[in-house]
């Protein structure tokens, strides 16, 4: 990090690493970042090295108490990090170093130095393919997993996966890294972590429901009758199924007779975004199917218990 500081900033900077603040802060401190006092043409300041995964939540407010304890500028350093995290500490003026690739220090005039830095276009809402992706990636647990080898798993162009790979780095999901120079994806050991941090992003996979007179038996299940295969809870006295967009003019669904209120339920079509046939059964899987429930479902509470088990027995 010196040599880089000093290349890009011109100039002699000294730096070491030092232990005088670990008296005055908690120990989880210690486990979490490696800190370093600098002098850069001298004005002196603090620097903070995350030694582990830290999210932007406890960044920012570590930063803070650090920078407050020590009466000096604090600024992150990095050796890698993703575009939604540099972009977010830009936008709130939080001084930081991404080795060999970016210096953002204001309080010494540097507003950013950008050494071919791929820009990426803002994500408002996780795309179905992106979803499919993260979720076929926790089922076979990916280790080091590039573009082409995502491309080739899920059948699909390496341009398409480029986009998601794109997504999953700005939405900052614990699942990038880096194999060589390429991005690769690597699922994480703690799945039931990596599940409720990514749980604000994800989408429901259900496009349309419809309610039909007639059971029309298709292949796929989904919904209640999916979470039923992977549990003891018993089934509505109709069949749920999937269904995917592409297959929608091949059953000519839209031409089917809806029922009305008060009438019987022959069967529910789920019109999903995407489909991951799990593990051969012909059912949405288990991940899809806690976010296909509707909200009346949810609250059933023998529903919510089956939704536990199925995800401690089939997704941790």
């Amino acid at each position: 990090m010196k040599e880089y500081l000093e290349k890009t900033l011109r100039q002699n900077v000294l730096m070491e690493e030092t232990e005088y603040l670990n008296d005055k802060l908690p120990l989880s401190f210690q486990g979490r970042y490696a800190f370093f006092m600098v002098k850069t043409n001298g004005l002196s300041w603090i620097a903070i090295q995350p030694k582990c995964d830290v999210g932007l939540v406890t960044l920012r407010k570590d930063r803070a108490r650090i920078e407050k304890l020590a009466g000096l500028n604090c600024a992150i350093f990095f050796n890698v990090t993703t575009y939604y995290i540099k972009q977010k500490l830009v936008e709130e003026g939080i001084p930081f170093v991404l080795k060999d690739k970016q210096v953002y220090l204001p309080f010494i005039g540097i507003l950013l130095s950008d050494i071919n830095e791929r820009e990426i276009a803002p994500v408002h809402l996780i795309s179905y393919l992106t979803q499919k992706l993260i979720f076929v990636a926790i089922y076979e647990k990916w280790v080091e997993v590039t573009v082409s080898e995502a491309a080739i798993k899920l059948k699909v162009s390496k341009m398409s996966i480029s986009r998601c790979f794109d997504e999953i780095e700005y939405l900052n999901v614990d699942i990038m890294g880096m194999k060589g120079k390429s991005r690769a994806i690597t699922v994480p050991i703690d799945i039931k972590k990596l599940w409720e941090d990514m749980k604000p992003i994800l989408r429901n996979p259900v496009i349309a429901r419809y309610e039909l007179q007639e059971d029309i038996h298709l292949e796929n299940k989904a919904g209640i009758s999916a979470l039923c295969e992977y549990s003891l809870l018993s089934d509505n006295r109709y069949p749920t199924y999937a269904i995917t967009k592409k297959e929608m003019a091949g059953v000519g669904l839209k031409n089917m007779r809806q029922v009305h209120k008060g009438e019987e339920i022959g069967c529910l079509v789920l019109e999903l975004g995407y489909f991951i046939d799990f593990m051969d059964k012909k059912t949405e899987d288990p991940m899809s199917v806690a976010l296909s429930l509707t909200e009346a479902e949810k609250q059933d509470e023998r529903v919510d218990i089956s939704v536990d088990e199925m995800l401690e027995e089939y997704v941790w």
